[in-house]
C-alpha cells in the first residue's frame, strides 16, 4: 500500500535546522489565521496588534542564525538563488530608503520595509523547511483541517468574516478576508504537494475549494483551483484517468453555480463571472490606468509612493512604478527564470518530488497572482523563490552523491 505522503530524499537545511523553519510558518500562516479569527470573535484582545509584523520581526534572529549556519556548512558558498533573490531585496531596500530620505510618503516606506522584512522570512522558511517530514505533516494537516473547521463552523450566510460574526474589542486590528485566504493557501500548498495518495488529494481539494468559497477571496480562490489539474497532470501516472477526471471535474463546474447560487446568492465569487458588476475590479482597473499613466510619464525610474496609501495598481506593474524599469524587469526575469529552470530540470524527472512540485505550485500561483491581482511585494514571491532554493539545493545534493558513489566505485580493484 502507497504511502499517503511523499517523503522528500534531500533537503537545503542543514541537520537540526528544520525545527525553526518549521515553527516560524506555523507562527505566521496558521497562528495569523487563528489569533485574527480570535480577535475578530472577540475572545481576545490585539495584545500583539495585527501579529504578523511583531511576530516577523520576532522570528528574523532565529532564521537568520539558520542561514549562517548552513551558509558555514557550505564553506561560505553562496547559492546562485540566494544572490538573485537577495540583490533584488537590495536594489528593492535601496529605492526605499533613498526616496524616504527624500520625503516620500512614511505609511508606504514602512509598508515596504515591512515587505522587505517578510521576503527575507518567508524564503528562508521555505528554503529550509522539510515540508515532508513527518511532524511538519502532522502539524500542517491538522492546521488546515482546523483552519478549514474554523471556516465551516463560523460562516455566516455563506461567508467567513470574523469581525462581523463576533464582537471585537480592536475592529481596527482584525484581518481582511484575502489576509485569512492567503494563510490558508499557504498551509494548504504545503500539504497538498506532498499528498500522494489520489483518494486522499480530492479529499483536501473538496474541503479547501469550499473554505476559500466561503472566505470569498477571489484571488486566492481562482489561485486554488488553477493548482488542481498541474497538481493532478504532474501526479499522473497515465494520462487516461487524468483525463477523465478533468471531464468529471468540468462537468460538476458547470452544475455547480447554478445550485450554489441559489444557497450563496451573496458571495463574492460570483463577481468572478461578470467582473463589470464588481466593484473591487472596477477599481483595480482605474488604479492600473493610473499606473499606466505614471509609467509613461516616468519610463524609466518610475514614481516611487506616487500615489494615496492603498492607491497602487494591483498587478506586477506596481513594480514599475515603484522600482522603476530595472526593478520591473529584474523582477520578471528572476521569476521567469525560476519558472523555467523548474519545468526543464523537474517536470518529467521520475520519481515523482513533491519539493518540486512545492516550487512549481508557489512559482505559478505567484505569476498568476502578479498578472492579475497582487502588487509586486506578494509573499508568495518570497515563498516560491525559497522553494526553489530548496529544491535546486537538494538537486545539487544528490548530484554530489552519485559523484560520490562513482568515484569510490572507479577506486576499486
Amino acid at each position: 500500500m502507497p504511502a499517503i505522503y511523499a517523503p522528500s530524499a534531500n533537503i537545503a537545511s542543514t541537520p537540526g535546522n528544520t525545527a525553526p523553519a518549521r515553527l516560524a510558518f506555523l507562527l505566521l500562516f496558521p497562528g495569523f489565521f487563528f489569533y485574527q479569527t480570535l480577535i475578530g470573535m472577540g475572545v481576545i484582545g490585539a495584545f500583539l496588534g495585527g501579529y504578523f509584523s511583531i511576530i516577523s520581526i520576532g522570528l528574523f534572529p532565529p532564521l537568520a542564525y539558520v542561514y549562517y549556519v548552513g551558509i558555514k556548512a557550505s564553506v561560505y558558498r553562496v547559492a546562485s538563488t540566494d544572490l538573485h533573490f537577495g540583490f533584488f531585496l537590495f536594489y528593492f531596500f535601496a529605492i526605499v530608503a533613498t526616496n524616504a530620505a527624500f520625503g516620500a510618503n512614511p505609511t508606504i516606506v514602512k509598508t515596504h520595509l515591512l515587505s522587505i522584512l517578510y521576503f527575507v522570512n518567508i524564503y528562508l522558511i521555505f528554503k529550509y523547511s522539510d515540508f515532508s517530514e513527518r511532524r511538519t505533516i502532522a502539524t500542517t494537516l491538522a492546521s488546515l483541517l482546523l483552519m478549514s473547521a474554523t471556516i465551516f463552523f463560523f460562516s455566516q450566510a455563506g461567508s467567513f468574516q470574523p469581525g462581523q460574526f463576533g464582537d471585537p474589542t480592536s475592529p481596527d486590528s482584525v484581518a481582511t478576508y484575502q489576509e485569512l485566504a492567503r494563510s490558508y493557501v499557504m498551509t494548504f500548498v504545503t500539504v497538498i504537494c506532498f499528498t500522494r495518495v489520489l483518494a486522499a488529494r480530492l479529499v483536501l481539494y473538496a474541503i479547501a475549494v469550499a473554505a476559500l468559497f466561503l472566505n470569498g477571496a477571489r484571488s486566492e480562490f481562482v489561485a486554488a483551483l488553477f493548482l488542481l489539474p498541474m497538481i493532478e497532470l504532474y501526479r499522473a501516472k497515465h494520462w487516461l484517468p487524468f483525463l477523465y477526471l478533468v471531464l468529471l471535474v468540468s462537468g460538476l463546474a458547470s452544475i455547480g453555480p447554478s445550485v450554489l447560487a441559489n444557497h450563496f446568492p451573496e458571495s463574492r465569487v460570483w463577481e468572478l463571472f461578470d467582473l463589470s458588476q464588481s466593484s473591487s475590479a472596477n477599481a483595480r482597473h482605474e488604479l492600473t490606468e493610473h499606473a499606466l499613466r505614471t509609467i509613461a510619464e516616468n519610463p524609466v525610474l518610475g514614481a516611487y509612493a506616487s500615489y494615496p496609501p492603498g492607491g497602487y495598481s494591483h498587478n506586477i506593474l506596481s513594480a514599475w512604478v515603484d522600482l522603476g524599469f530595472f526593478g520591473f524587469a529584474y523582477m520578471l526575469f528572476m521569476l521567469v527564470r525560476t519558472a523555467v529552470g523548474l519545468c526543464s530540470r523537474g517536470w518529467l524527472v521520475r520519481p515523482r518530488s513533491g519539493q518540486f512540485l512545492l516550487a512549481w505550485s508557489l512559482i505559478c500561483i505567484s505569476l498568476l497572482l502578479l498578472v492579475t491581482a497582487k502588487t509586486f511585494d506578494d509573499m508568495f514571491t518570497g515563498a516560491a523563490m525559497g522553494a526553489y532554493a530548496n529544491y535546486r539545493s537538494g538537486q545539487q545534493s544528490k548530484s554530489r552523491d552519485r559523484e560520490a558513489t562513482d568515484n569510490v566505485e572507479g577506486e576499486g580493484p
